[in-house]
């Protein structure tokens, strides 16, 4: 039982936040008054997301042992239990045995394939809190399958679904990365797509709610905060972009949505624009620093080496996974494949 709520805790800690986009708006800053949400604001169509164009991924401690683990079962689905090529025969393992074990090597090919990984591509770990980069040579990594959080501590025999597979990494070689490696993505291929320049943690300032810029809700947007009223108002900006962000309250004054506006610094056109709020899975994330010091949610800056600049950091998931909002008009949303089965 120790064991298992040890790794439901670290899976909780490496879950994170997320972003969108949206298009212009004029470059004047109008009232905004503390009137219900929903009487502000005029109608504007929805946009959709275009599909990501790079995989990310995460990597948990393996309990107290010296492993690291990095799984990719998002991209290599193994849901049919009579797929033999997939995991060896599982009613033949001891329950011991087939909590965690590496794989032989036709498994290995097999799942090498299927993710269209080669052994000569590296994985790369990159850190964006400390800014710290490891990374390794595929065919020098461990292949391995490890029971989910929710099935250790089970009774076998266990089931395909049961297991996460991936990468085994030796946690000596993450030395000095964050706790649980809660801030740490992890990419497979032939290059390292981390730019290394260091993030920034947003530091908000409250403003007047008469500075928010005056945007249309999206239709959606709109039904979602019917009921509530506008709370605190915040503000950041950097040398390229302000970053404006608006409490929306419910009937028992608790905050139940914030909305994200990016602007340009030159040209006041918004750039992005994210609601994030209350629902089954999703909750808004406290501002950095609510909860001392070292509580950081909100990040951006210059992640990617090809790609503009990322903002982050918004929300808790309790059922998929965070992304990372592109800042720029493609409207990019870069999911997080987390490995969430709750």
């Amino acid at each position: 039982m120790t064991t298992r709520l040890f790794f439901l805790s670290s899976a909780f800690l490496i879950l994170l936040s997320a972003c969108n986009k949206k298009e212009n708006t004029a470059n004047t800053l109008p009232k905004v008054t503390e009137q219900m949400a929903t009487e502000t604001d005029t109608l504007q169509a929805e946009e959709t997301s275009r599909k990501e164009s790079i995989y990310l991924f995460t990597v948990m401690p393996k309990d107290s042992s010296d492993v690291a683990f990095v799984s990719l079962s998002d991209i290599y689905p193994i849901d049919n239990e009579k797929d033999t090529l997939t995991l060896p025969n599982l009613e033949k393992m001891a329950d011991a045995d087939a909590q965690y074990f590496t794989f032989a090597k036709n498994y290995r090919k097999r799942f090498l394939s299927k993710t269209n990984i080669s052994e000569t591509d590296s994985l790369f770990v990159y850190d964006y809190a400390k800014n710290k980069l490891a990374s390794f040579l595929v065919k020098n990594l461990k292949t391995a399958a490890m029971l989910n959080v929710y099935s250790i501590g089970d009774a076998g025999p266990y089931r395909n679904y049961d297991f996460m597979i991936g990468f085994e990494i030796n946690k000596k070689h993450l030395n000095g990365f964050s706790d649980y490696y809660r801030n740490a993505l992890v990419y497979v291929g032939k290059e390292n797509p981390f730019s290394k320049e260091r993030l920034k943690p947003i530091s908000w300032k409250k403003i007047a709610k008469k500075d928010y810029p005056s945007k249309a809700l999206k239709n959606n947007d709109r039904a979602l905060l019917k009921s509530t009223i506008a709370g605190n108002t915040y503000f950041y900006k950097t040398e390229s972009y302000q970053y404006f962000l608006q409490d929306y309250l419910d009937s028992n004054k608790t905050i139940y949505g914030r909305r994200l506006l990016v602007v340009d610094s030159k040209t006041k056109d918004v750039i992005i624009e994210k609601l994030y709020s209350q629902s089954e899975g999703t909750s808004p994330a406290p501002l950095n620093y609510e909860n001392g010091e070292d509580s950081i949610e909100q990040w951006t800056g210059k992640l990617f080496k090809n790609k503009p600049e990322v903002v982050f950091g918004f929300e808790y998931l309790s059922f998929s996974c965070p992304s990372i909002s592109v800042i720029d008009k493609s409207n990019e949303e870069i999911n997080i494949q987390c490995d969430n089965r709750h």
